[in-house]
């Protein structure tokens, strides 16, 4: 009986580690870094602290600028400094994309001629930054950044993230980042 309950809890105790385990070996694709990191003109975690709607005639949205505190600079800014973008009001009409207190890590897009960005390949460039420093990923983040080079979804394939790969390690995409420099 005792031998039952030992492998009983070891069952228990590894059903606990191996998913957080897996979450920091997820095996991230060279391409999908660069792809992301590439054409990106900012890269950083932070913090939402403001959101606010600029109006245009009509007193519709024009854009949208939001306010982030920067925890983790990668490049184009600094860490601690508050850094203020501007995105397309359209790109809202689905819903807020943040909210205030959110803390996350970004890929955007370099400023255009009218000073709006946008995430690096949409929502890809997007990542919620969660406690001890673990990105959380769509199940479409994770398929991708899992994914071999060169493969493709067969028509019809849906996103499924491979079981207990829900997140990674920060520090690890920042340092796959700093290497395809």
């Amino acid at each position: 009986m005792a031998r039952f309950r030992l492998w009983l809890t070891s069952c228990a105790l590894l059903m606990l580690v191996v998913p957080v385990l897996r979450a920091q070996s997820l095996p991230l694709s060279d391409a999908v870094v660069e792809k992301l990191s590439r054409p990106a003109g900012t890269i950083f975690s932070g913090t939402v602290v403001e959101i606010k709607r600029d109006a245009a005639e009509g007193g519709k949205p024009a854009s949208i600028r939001i306010a982030f505190r920067v925890n983790g600079a990668v490049r184009g800014c600094y860490a601690g400094e508050t850094i203020e973008i501007a995105e397309w009001a359209e790109l809202w009409a689905r819903g807020d994309r943040y909210r205030v207190g959110q803390n996350l890590f970004l890929f955007l897009y370099s400023r255009n001629a009218a000073g709006l960005t946008s995430p690096v390949a949409g929502d890809l460039g997007v990542f919620m930054l969660a406690s001890q420093g673990l990105l959380r990923l769509t199940a479409q983040q994770s398929a991708i950044l899992s994914s071999q080079p060169g493969r493709r979804p067969t028509p019809g394939e849906s996103f499924q993230a491979p079981a207990g790969l829900r997140s990674i390690a920060a520090s690890k995409l920042v340092q796959r980042i700093r290497e395809a420099q």
